[in-house]
């Protein structure tokens, strides 16, 4: 008995390759916004883990917030080390992992050492001590892409003398927790083509800080007697490549950046929702127009 074989006709080959073809183009975007959608979610849990790190955090620091700074050195020496919020956190978090954000391309060792040994971009450089840990540790929490609200819920002043005078408020200083923002996706910096490095950043600057009646609205600088405060630049629309255009606030998700607020929750908004209220212009120029909308104050 003869068996025939009847080959596929180029014509039914080209058939299939092409139906195969269609169906990758159906699917992998489907992929894609699964996997955006998964990081989205990773990316919430991480803020949520932190945000109730730091609400837990308070209690324990007569109800006030961790400060972002100890001496201004931006060294882990165990003679006299620096600190910053994120690393003061650390008896309440889970793990190191949840400091980044799943879309931050930087592995940990760029985050060591952002901008490229032995600079660091002014970090210690681990290796190169003899507290290695204490330097990786204190820079992986610079490098967080959780950054704090800075000059409302842990401004940094400067008083005569130079003296550093780092501050956190207390949580019965949030008018509206809930909409007041804690902490917010960061970016450590960027490349001259605008592409991001090094990580986040432990702390971010708001849109705006002055109202329609010209008043500095931060917590204590006003009736303190400062001469200077630490800050980011504050936010620069009109230079897109800049590192601080948003004001070190950086959104991994498309256009979107993840928020922690005052009350504990978590949500993802557009980064043009982030400024809502504000006038916003370069190097703080603009004014805080409609208080009610405005998410970075303490009223």
């Amino acid at each position: 008995m003869s068996h025939s074989r009847r080959a596929f006709t180029l014509i039914e080959l080209l058939v299939v390759i092409a139906i195969i073809a269609i169906l990758a183009a159906i699917l992998f975007p489907v992929f894609a916004q699964a996997k955006s959608a998964a990081k989205k979610t990773v990316a919430l849990s991480n803020s949520k883990q932190l945000t109730l790190g730091a609400l837990m955090y308070c209690p324990d620091a007569d109800d006030k917030f961790p400060i972002s700074m100890y001496t201004g050195s931006f060294r882990a020496n165990p003679a006299n080390p620096d600190s910053t919020t994120q690393l003061l956190m650390k008896p309440y978090l889970k793990n190191e992992g949840i400091l980044f954000d799943p879309m931050d391309p930087a592995q940990v060792v760029e985050r060591e050492c952002p901008g490229g040994a032995p600079g660091c971009d002014g970090l210690d450089y681990p290796p190169n001590t003899t507290y290695p840990q204490a330097a990786h540790d204190l820079n992986v929490a610079y490098t967080a892409d959780w950054g704090v609200n800075g000059q409302y819920i842990n401004p940094i002043y400067i008083a005569s003398g130079g003296r550093v005078v780092p501050t956190g408020i207390s949580q019965t200083e949030m008018g509206d927790p809930g909409q007041t923002i804690l902490a917010i996706s960061s970016l450590w910096g960027r490349r001259a083509s605008g592409a991001p490095y090094g990580g986040g950043n432990y702390g971010v600057d708001p849109p705006c800080i002055i109202d329609a009646n010209n008043q500095d609205t931060r917590p204590g600088w006003s009736s303190g007697g400062y001469i200077g405060y630490y800050w980011f630049g504050a936010w620069n629309p009109a230079h897109p490549l800049w590192w601080n255009v948003f004001g070190g606030v950086w959104p991994w998700h498309g256009k979107k950046t993840v928020v922690a607020w005052g009350d504990g929750h978590t949500k993802i908004l557009d980064i043009t929702q982030v400024g809502q209220g504000c006038d916003v212009r370069d190097g703080w120029a603009g004014h805080i127009t409609d208080k009610t909308k405005y998410l970075w104050d303490l009223q």
